[in-house]
């Protein structure tokens, strides 16, 4: 039923639902709700592909948590720094890092860069095989930790979790809640993230990253354009809203 409806609420989803509903109106000689179907259809479209809608809800996430900054933290040693899973495939012609989403290479980059900034910290790599893989995720991060010249010794897996619920538990359950313990997770997940882990009774400290909305110093002209890049940027945003509504009535 959650996978249903998150799929329903997806934009692309959506559209392609209003207008398959459309065309069944139209063979049902109910041209005039058909027409109004696909107008509304197109609405939506325009809205979810223009940058305007979706980085103002991306923004409203992304803003809650700023960038962890190592010199500003009141403990610089011995942290657990809790890299979430984000997705791989496990493809043996790859190396383990070229088996990672660019999410979850970006989640582990900033993990590596805290662990690097503080002394005697263990990085924790998080994640299920998922239903089709054979290798958990947690373990493929692990990996690419190490070609990127991480010490195994400082790497600690947690294999067990699906989602980010699990992953919380799991490392209450694991490790105990004495530990200076940083999570590392995209920023438009932070707010989500921090939810779940407190409800666990734990106070981790926020490392967002993989920021989807980001300003230079001079905008593109061009930014009112619809892209495909906009949609994406929606669907992660709906993603997000919908995790967080469910996670409410969740017990």
């Amino acid at each position: 039923m959650r996978a249903l409806v998150s799929y329903l609420i997806l934009p692309l989803s959506l559209i392609t639902l209003l207008v398959l509903v459309a065309i069944f109106l139209i063979l049902k000689k109910k041209t005039k709700w058909g027409i109004r179907l696909v107008v509304f259809a197109m609405v939506i479209l325009l809205l979810v592909s223009t940058s305007f809608l979706p980085d103002a809800l991306v923004v409203n996430l992304e803003g809650k948590f700023t960038s962890c900054k190592t010199d500003e933290l009141q403990v610089k040693e011995n942290l657990h720094i809790l890299v979430l899973g984000a997705g791989y495939t496990n493809d043996d012609r790859f190396q383990a890092n070229d088996q990672l989403s660019e999410e979850a290479l970006v989640r582990l980059s900033e993990g590596i860069r805290i662990l690097n900034k503080t002394k005697g910290s263990t990085l924790v790599t998080s994640g299920w095989s998922g239903r089709r893989e054979d290798v958990p995720q947690a373990e493929v991060l692990a990996k690419t930790a190490i070609l990127l010249g991480v010490d195994s010794a400082r790497v600690v897996k947690q294999i067990l979790p699906e989602n980010t619920r699990m992953e919380a538990t799991e490392y209450k359950r694991l490790f105990g809640d004495t530990a200076p313990l940083v999570i590392v997770t995209s920023a438009i997940h932070m707010y989500r993230a921090m939810y779940w882990f407190q409800k666990a009774g734990l106070n981790p400290i926020p490392a967002p990253t993989c920021h989807l909305v980001k300003k230079g110093k001079k905008s593109s002209p061009w930014y009112w354009i619809p892209s495909s890049n906009n949609i994406r940027k929606m669907e992660s945003a709906m993603h997000e809203y919908a995790g967080i509504v469910w996670a409410h009535f969740e017990k």
